[in-house]
């Protein structure tokens, strides 16, 4: 897949998010370039300067966190196209990313530096709303994430799982997901045999 086609993906994907007219797209087009990974590799680690904003083309990821003890846990998946890929603290202050995003699968992303960004944001209103958009949609979502695990039983975060990341259930093994919802394997398990003896 060449960069104008991966471009024909994300341009929709953005648009939906805050309007970015034709001439605004075409000015920002020129710095996104393109990254391919291929299954079990990093698009970044742990510590690492992050300088840029990965939207997802094709592909799956997890953001997982990593204690001193060398125990994972997943903080975040991506499957979904135009998924924004990045580390806020780092981009934003210069500082190491607190987690890694190990890719899943093999794997395309458009990026362009967040500097960059920033730039085209203060020079057209378009490209500073959407930054502002993603903002919002990034708190919404930890929000969401933080009600869910207050608020929600295990079943419950499972069943919410599967409508969240459709792709993802059955292309990582069961210990990734048990490790998002926050229980173990065991667990995990217990709760697939309940719900299937539930369904039929």
């Amino acid at each position: 897949m060449i960069i104008e086609e991966q471009f024909d993906i994300l341009y929709p994907i953005l648009n939906a998010i805050s309007p970015i007219s034709k001439e605004n797209r075409d000015i920002a087009k020129p710095f996104f370039k393109t990254k391919t990974l291929t299954k079990g590799k990093h698009l970044f680690s742990i510590d690492d300067k992050v300088e840029d904003f990965y939207f997802l083309i094709s592909g799956l990821a997890r953001y997982y966190y990593l204690t001193v003890e060398g125990k994972e846990f997943n903080k975040s998946f991506a499957e979904k196209q135009g998924h924004l890929l990045s580390s806020i603290s780092s981009v934003s202050y210069g500082t190491g990313s607190p987690f890694s995003v190990e890719v899943l699968s093999d794997f395309i992303s458009l990026h362009i530096p967040y500097k960059k960004l920033l730039d085209l944001g203060q020079e057209f209103k378009q490209w500073n709303d959407l930054l502002l958009r993603i903002y919002e949609n990034l708190v919404i979502k930890k929000e969401k994430r933080e009600s869910d695990f207050l608020l929600l039983n295990a079943r419950e975060r499972y069943e919410k799982f599967l409508d969240d990341y459709s792709m993802i259930e059955n292309a990582v093994p069961n210990y990734h997901i048990a490790s998002y919802l926050g229980i173990t394997d065991v667990a995990l398990s217990r709760i697939r045999k309940e719900m299937k003896i539930n369904i039929g």
